[in-house]
């Protein structure tokens, strides 16, 4: 049938028989708000300090503050989840803040990560100092190191000498070259994957990327040229594998053990893209990784807080930050396996009434990820939860002054974490949903303008090049939006002479042109 000849038939029918409209179903599910009693009892006064004086939810302070924690807890001091398995979690987390541009999420991060950068400014000041010793200590062996050619000269020179050859040998080998220092790195911004690794190689117990904008990162790492750069943040991500580079101008880097870090903020629209990217091209776990993942709601009222920070709490973070920075397992009454050979992370259990209860919960998630209730997607995202309570754990034990088992209330913080986080996982991925409308409206737009015929096709619409409808599977997503919500009706129509599969043609539905 002729795409003419089909639209007529449809414009032809009576008004009663086309179906009724219905709005596009582009409402997020509800998430819960935070609870500042999850943060960690040192870093509490200060994260709710700074969410009410910059008029923000704590959620824009609190989700960078416990990841930069985590970064820099991160090998020093890990968890086995269980009483008797070597199952090891450590502290790196991986989290974005999602809200609409001019909220205050980023001058929110700036206050939280204040600690961190202040340790980083410290440490490279630390480190120029020892470059400028390490400078005088080599123009000093290269001063030992000629005296100690000439002495073996003269050795092989001296015909006398039973051994010369061995004297000549040990006046050599007793120079001890200097060793540049160790540059110490808590924070950085902007780095390719081999710099990061060589950063990574220097400080194996971890290191805190920050990306303001983050969507920017993962859309680097979603070209194909940089697929090893992907699969080294991938590796990063568990904190406790290696990576080696092997590069033929740099050579080989050998990466003992890659523990990365990750926050940024990101817009609603960039986030349900990314996701639903994420999933159709790589479904890598990339997207599920980012598991202290808060898309919050702003409130509509402004109070004025124009006042001193407190500074009670103020000290009491940067002390804390201080102190996670110097962590010794010793102190913190950490075990060593014998077995972990060198390198090996020291790491704590749960306390006897916290382990009943963690292993409670972790019955419970597992019948709820193995079951058919969730999507797919949510449920990779939700079964890497296992790990992520041990951490929180973990994190809110040591950030709170804890020493030995990890105690039942840091445990129960842990888990009112993991139930905010879920609601806030599931907003995120119905996001796609609101993505869909989004396109759908784009489209519509045009359609009520009349820049389109009618009928159309999906070609029609890509053709045109409009902005936010140049991707062949965003515009089939909002024209299938647009068919649920019964604004458009579908056909087919035969190849003709062509041949090949019959198009698919859209007619608006006239009850909803008349929408207001």
């Amino acid at each position: 049938m002729a795409a003419t000849a089909f639209a007529e038939r449809l414009e032809a029918a009576p008004s009663d028989t086309w179906p009724d409209p219905v709005p596009l179903r582009d409402e997020l599910p509800a998430v819960l708000s935070f609870i500042p009693d999850m943060m960690p009892s040192r870093l509490r006064p200060w994260v709710a300090d700074i969410a009410e004086r910059m008029n923000c939810p704590t959620d824009f302070v609190a989700i960078p503050a416990m990841i930069a924690a985590g970064s820099l807890i991160g090998r020093r001091v890990g968890i086995r989840p269980q009483r008797r398995t070597t199952w090891l979690e450590v502290g790196n987390l991986w989290g974005c803040v999602v809200a609409r541009p001019g909220s205050l999420k980023s001058p929110a991060a700036s206050e939280a990560m204040a600690p961190l950068r202040r340790l980083e400014m410290e440490a490279a000041e630390a480190h120029q100092s020892a470059l400028a010793d390490y400078k005088a200590a080599e123009s000093l062996f290269k001063i030992e190191r000629e005296a100690a050619e000439s002495a073996a000269r003269a050795i092989l020179k001296d015909k006398a000498k039973l051994d010369g050859r061995g004297q000549a040998m040990r006046a050599l080998s007793d120079l001890q070259e200097p060793e540049p220092p160790a540059a110490k790195r808590y924070l950085t911004s902007d780095a390719t994957a081999e710099k990061l690794g060589e950063i990574c190689a220097g400080n194996p117990n971890g290191i805190m990327v920050h990306r303001d904008e983050l969507m920017s990162l993962f859309a680097d790492l979603d070209q194909s040229e940089k697929a090893s750069a992907r699969g080294f943040y991938l590796t990063g991500w568990s904190g406790l594998d290696g990576y080696t580079f092997d590069r033929i101008m740099r050579g080989t880097v050998r990466v003992p053990a890659v523990n990365l870090s990750l926050y940024g903020t990101t817009q609603p629209s960039r986030l349900a893209g990314f996701i639903r990217e994420s999933i159709r091209r790589f479904d890598d776990g990339m997207v599920q990784r980012l598991q202290l993942l808060a898309w919050p709601d702003c409130a509509s009222e402004f109070r004025e807080a124009d006042r001193y920070p407190d500074g009670e709490a103020r000290r009491d973070a940067h002390l804390c930050f201080s102190d996670l920075s110097r962590l010794d397992a010793g102190a913190v009454s950490a075990e060593i396996d014998e077995f972990d050979g060198p390198g090996a992370v020291p790491f704590l259990r749960f306390a006897g009434d916290a382990q009943e209860q963690f292993s409670s919960w972790r019955a419970d998630l597992e019948c709820k990820v193995r079951g058919d209730d969730i999507p797919a997607p949510l449920v990779a995202h939700m079964s890497k939860y296992r790990g992520l309570l041990p951490r929180l754990a973990l994190i809110c034990h040591l950030a709170g002054g804890g020493v030995g088992p990890v105690s039942l209330s840091a445990l129960r913080q842990a888990l009112g974490w993991a139930e905010y986080l879920e609601s806030h996982a599931r907003r995120a991925y119905a996001s796609t949903s609101l993505d869909n409308a989004e396109a759908a409206r784009l489209i519509w737009r045009r359609v009520r303008k009349g820049d389109l015929p009618a009928p159309f096709t999906a070609r029609d619409v890509q053709r045109k090049g409009w902005a936010g409808l140049g991707d062949k599977e965003r515009i089939a997503a909002g024209l299938a939006a647009l068919l649920e919500a019964d604004w458009l009706i579908a056909g087919k129509v035969d190849a003709g002479s062509q041949g090949g599969r019959p198009s698919a043609i859209y007619i608006p539905n006239p009850k909803a042109l008349r929408l207001r």
